[in-house]
C-alpha cells in the first residue's frame, strides 16, 4: 500500500502530465494538418486583404482575403497567427505585445494564397503560421 505522501505526489503528476499531454497532441495534429496543407496546395496566387476582424481582447483576430484563380473570384477567411514581441524600455523587458506573424497586414493589403489545384476553393494564407491566436 502507498503512502498518503505517494499517492498526493501521483495525483499531482497525473493533473499536471493528462492537460500537458492533451495540448501537445493537439498542436502536433495542428501543426501536421497545416504541413499537408502546405504540401498539398501547390498553386500559388495573390489575393487581398478584404477585411480584418477584431472579435475584442480574448478572441481571435480573422483575416478575409479575396483571390482569383482562372477568372473565378474566391475568398477565404483565417485566424490571424500572432507572434509575441519584447516591449523594451530603455534596453529592458518590460513587457509583451502580439503582432501578426504576416506583419504589418492591413485591409487592401496584398498576401500570397496557396490553393489545391483541384480546388481552388480550398485554400490558406501562405506565412499564415503558428499556434498563437487572439
Amino acid at each position: 500500500m502507498l503512502s498518503d505522501g505517494a499517492m498526493i505526489l501521483i495525483i499531482l503528476a497525473a493533473l499536471i502530465a493528462v492537460p500537458t499531454v492533451t495540448v501537445f497532441t493537439v498542436l502536433a495534429v495542428n501543426r501536421s494538418v497545416r504541413n499537408r496543407k502546405n504540401a498539398v496546395y501547390t498553386g500559388e496566387t495573390k489575393g487581398t486583404v478584404s477585411k480584418i476582424v477584431d472579435k475584442g481582447l480574448d478572441f481571435p483576430w480573422i483575416i478575409h482575403v479575396k483571390y482569383c484563380v482562372d477568372g473565378i473570384n474566391y475568398e477565404i477567411k483565417e485566424t490571424a497567427k500572432l507572434k509575441s514581441s519584447p516591449v523594451k524600455a530603455f534596453g529592458i523587458p518590460i513587457g509583451q505585445k502580439k503582432t501578426f506573424v504576416l506583419g504589418s497586414v492591413q485591409t487592401g493589403d496584398t498576401v500570397t494564397v496557396r490553393y489545391d489545384k483541384n480546388n481552388p476553393q480550398k485554400a490558406v494564407i501562405y506565412g499564415n503560421d503558428g499556434i498563437m491566436t487572439g
